[in-house]
């Protein structure tokens, strides 16, 4: 393939893990990608974080679309993106991310490089410190 090319809202919806929104995948191994995969995130009000997680090899980028988007990294740090901001995660680095307000859904754009199955839950922040719920 040389080319491809699709409309946002004509790729299908799947479930986000723990029933907290939805997930519409636009560039990814699904479509020969095999450096770069994008998708949109819609996670709903209320449902807090999703799992704690790194990334072996992919690096990961949030650029908030709508709402509020709270991202925690390992060592107790707990960040808010506004829209129209972006948010970076290197390779290795503990994380998780939610809905970090408590009235509308956050959308976001959502970028991990390079695409594929890189995805590693832990039962527990390093060290024990997590980040602060406020």
């Amino acid at each position: 393939m040389k080319f491809y090319r699709s409309q946002i809202g004509g790729v299908s919806n799947r479930d986000l893990e723990l029933g907290r929104g939805k997930i519409r995948d636009l560039i990814g191994p699904a479509v020969g990608a095999s450096n770069v995969d994008v998708h949109v995130n819609t996670i709903d009000a209320g449902t807090g974080r999703g799992e704690i997680h790194y990334h072996a090899r992919s690096e990961n980028v949030y650029l908030v679309l709508e709402g509020l988007l709270e991202v925690c990294v390992e060592g107790g740090e707990r960040h808010l993106l506004q829209e129209g901001e972006i948010g970076f995660i290197p390779a290795g680095v503990v994380h998780t991310a939610g809905n970090g307000g408590d009235d509308k859904p956050v959308k976001i754009l959502e970028i991990y490089a390079p695409a594929g199955d890189d995805f590693y839950e832990v039962e527990d922040w390093p060290e024990g410190i997590e980040p602060p719920t406020e």
